[in-house]
């Protein structure tokens, strides 16, 4: 949205902004209260999501977490802590603009660079299904594009 924002403000320059201009702050402002729910369970939960995450991701592979005989659960605890964090800030503001181009470009060419591919697909096929044991379904709903860009992205 607050790439939304800055575009509307630059071409809406010197007038007043068209009602089609202004449909995404309609639709964005519609779902403002279960965005903020959203948020709040995933920030209030995530000591329990981050477990959700590796325990399911780790029954998906067992080696998940394993580079070779070096074992670097704490290394992707950390990166996913942080994904999880700006995903769901993402989805809070809706702009997926600003987690593509801040967090998950980076992201992804360490995961590219450190040969952890495996390891991403494992843990972005498996939080969708974490994310739905926490939220409601329309909370799921909001959080699914940030979490199909984060797999299209991070494999």
């Amino acid at each position: 949205m607050l790439s939304q924002l800055a575009r509307l403000s630059v071409e809406a320059d010197g007038r007043y902004a068209t009602a089609s201009e202004l449909q995404f702050l309609k639709d964005y402002l519609a779902t403002a209260d279960q965005r903020m729910s959203a948020y709040e369970k995933i920030r209030d939960n995530e000591v329990q999501i981050m477990i959700d995450m590796e325990t399911q991701s780790r029954l998906a592979d067992a080696n998940v977490f394993q580079k070779g005989e070096r074992d670097v659960t704490q290394v992707c605890r950390r990166d996913r802590k942080q994904l999880l964090q700006c995903s769901a800030a993402a989805m809070l503001i809706d702009d997926l603009d600003r987690l593509r181009d801040g967090l998950l470009l980076w992201q992804s060419t360490i995961v590219r660079a450190l040969k952890d591919e495996q390891a991403s697909q494992v843990v972005c096929r498996v939080l969708p299904h974490v994310m739905q044991a926490h939220l409601t379904e329309a909370e799921a709903e909001l959080m699914k594009p940030v979490l199909r860009l984060n797999q299209a992205l991070l494999n």
